[in-house]
């Protein structure tokens, strides 16, 4: 691995932590790396068009954010 690159990983591990091992953890990442992202962005597209043109579902940030703050409400 290349000095640049072990530079750009160390810098990421010490913003993100360490890589998430549960799908609790892979969430609470995701929002990490994606904080800034406004809440009506959408993060997991399931259709686009299926529903009419232009008419995309999924899940978007808030949506993840809405789930984060359910699971943590639920421990």
């Amino acid at each position: 691995m290349s000095a640049a690159m072990n530079r750009i990983r160390r810098e990421a591990m010490e913003q993100y932590g360490d890589a998430p091992s549960t799908a609790v953890e892979a969430l609470a990442h995701v929002l990490k790396v994606f904080d800034d992202a406004p809440d009506d962005r959408l993060v997991i597209e399931a259709t686009n068009g299926i529903y009419g043109q232009g008419v995309r579902t999924g899940l978007t940030s808030g949506d993840l954010r809405a789930l984060a703050a359910k699971l943590a409400a639920e421990k």
